[in-house]
């Protein structure tokens, strides 16, 4: 995506966080003065729903900010970290959306995103099997581990070790035979 197409969606994410914070402060006060208990379980889900607004906002901004990080090249390991969590997070999306749906999903999305990013500041994320990270990370986000990993694409098969070259053996000297 262009650069300043996102500019202007991230300008309008803060806009909805920003109004999305004033409605969910005016339900809080709306809490405090109710009469009754009606009212108050009311302007409490109100306040629910606005507040999930702003953090799904926030998200939404925050992954649109992390796409533009991503776009820019990157070295070698670096490029094979953002490949795994790639296939770690479609993975595991997969999942996500075949488990819920609406707000539910989109809470579990981003939890999913945090629990990718964390993990994959550790030296495990790299070595186990991508299969095994998605089991983790289901783990994690309390979804079904009975599930099949269905990975966006094969894991590469590892490299072989180098072979240490043969030695070669000198020459014999080649001596006349004694007279």
């Amino acid at each position: 995506m262009h650069s300043s197409a996102n500019d202007h969606f991230k300008a309008l994410l803060t806009e909805l966080a920003d109004a999305g914070m004033e409605i969910s402060r005016e339900m809080l006060i709306g809490v405090r003065k109710a009469e009754n208990q009606d009212e108050r379980i009311a302007y409490a889900q109100g306040h629910d729903r606005a507040a999930r607004s702003v953090r799904l906002s926030i998200a939404l901004h925050d992954k649109l900010e992390r796409g533009e990080r991503e776009v820019a090249p990157m070295a070698p390991e670096t490029r094979a970290i953002a490949e795994r969590k790639a296939v770690v997070r479609a993975a595991v999306r997969r999942s996500i959306y075949r488990e819920t749906e609406g707000e539910d999903a989109a809470m579990l999305e981003t939890a999913l995103d945090t629990a990718v990013e964390e993990y994959a500041l550790t030296s495990r994320f790299a070595d186990r099997p991508a299969g095994e990270v998605v089991r983790l990370v289901r783990q994690w986000l309390r979804l079904p581990l009975d599930m099949d990993v269905d990975l966006p694409w094969p894991e590469p098969a590892p490299e072989p070790a180098p072979q240490p070259a043969p030695r070669r053996r000198a020459p014999r000297a080649v001596t006349a035979a004694p007279s």
